[in-house]
């Protein structure tokens, strides 16, 4: 059993409601035991043992872009929410997870990567979800002309679209539409469906390492450089090969690639295997009951990167995969590395 904390990250353009989500949920029994870091003081009524407050440095760059400097505040902030979830030095108890809400200019990525290469962060929590919250008054706009909106989808493994209650909101089949064009293989619930609970966004169940589903069309490509599209794959990978691949891919061009996830067979292992990374952070991967056994696939979610590199890039791996592992594993030598990478 994972006994690490489990941490939500909670994303969204500003104003789409992520700390009314937040809130909402744990005022609930089932979201008491949170703890939550925010880039920005706010009014929410949390004990003040469990409001730790991220503060990011942040420089004005130009064009009025808000860039965020350094994110050394946000891991004192987790190990601060570690050491209460184990010493449980709280009022009823120690904590189930934690919580981060970016700001709403905030591309996440970062935050992630800074997380996942603490070696102690990474000894004691465990990403449990990326959610993104879109609302439907001015979220269709802002995924058209927001870089950081676009993003935020894009890294999200759950988009919750919000008030969609309101006179100016968009049809929420075509705000879905928008979404699901940026990143395919999301879940995507509305939060004014009589269905949709909180705790299934919040409560910190693995959302990353549900099996992907396996788009076999890919999203429409539009004018934004960012692009989503699947790679099927026939047969067991090499696994030691395959991962050698994508290191490499991720090393050289892990700020382009902003999002990849798939389902995988393998030589290495006789049941299917769940991957998922985001731009240059790969996390361990996930092994599937066999009755999720499908077809292997690679979703990726990239900016000015186009499926028929990185297929041609993959297709010279398969070719040459089992010499080359040999190779490396003889030798160490980088040069294959090299080889494997995207020409351009």
């Amino acid at each position: 059993m994972d006994e690490r904390l489990p941490l939500i990250v909670v994303t969204g353009f500003l104003g789409s409601g992520k700390t009314t989500l937040i809130r909402r949920f744990i005022e609930t029994p089932e979201g008491g035991d949170s703890g939550l870091m925010v880039n920005e003081f706010g009014e929410a009524g949390v004990d003040h043992r469990l409001l730790v407050h991220a503060s990011e440095a942040v420089e004005l760059i130009d064009g009025g872009c808000l860039c965020c400097a350094r994110r050394a505040d946000v891991a004192k902030a987790m190990h601060d929410l570690v050491r209460m979830a184990k010493t449980g030095s709280r009022a009823g108890g120690g904590l189930r997870r934690a919580i981060l809400e970016t700001s709403g200019l905030t591309d996440p990525a970062p935050v992630i990567a800074t997380l996942a290469r603490d070696p102690w962060l990474k000894a004691h929590v465990r990403l449990a979800s990326v959610v993104a919250v879109v609302d439907a008054v001015a979220g269709l706009r802002n995924l058209e002309h927001r870089p950081e909106a676009h993003r935020q989808v894009a890294i999200a493994d759950t988009v919750v679209l919000t008030k969609g209650d309101m006179r100016a909101a968009v049809p929420p089949a075509q705000l879905a539409a928008a979404v699901r064009a940026i990143s395919p293989d999301a879940r995507i619930l509305d939060a004014q469906d009589e269905t949709f609970r909180l705790a299934d966004v919040l409560a910190g169940r693995d959302s990353l390492h549900a099996p992907p589903s396996p788009f076999l069309a890919d999203a429409p490509e539009h004018d934004s450089e960012v692009s989503s599209f699947t790679l099927s794959l026939e047969g067991a990978l090499d696994w030691p090969a395959f991962t050698l691949w994508l290191s490499a891919l991720l090393h050289a061009h892990g700020d382009r690639i902003l999002r990849v996830k798939g389902l995988l067979r393998t030589t290495s292992s006789d049941r299917p295997l769940a991957i998922h990374g985001v731009q240059h952070v790969m996390h361990p991967p996930t092994h599937l009951p066999e009755r999720d056994a499908g077809p292997s696939f690679l979703v990726f979610i990239a900016r000015g990167i186009r499926k028929a590199e990185i297929e041609l890039s993959l297709a010279r791996l398969l070719e040459r995969c089992a010499p080359f592992a040999a190779r490396e594993a003889r030798t160490g030598s980088q040069d294959g590395n090299q080889a494997l990478l995207l020409h351009h």
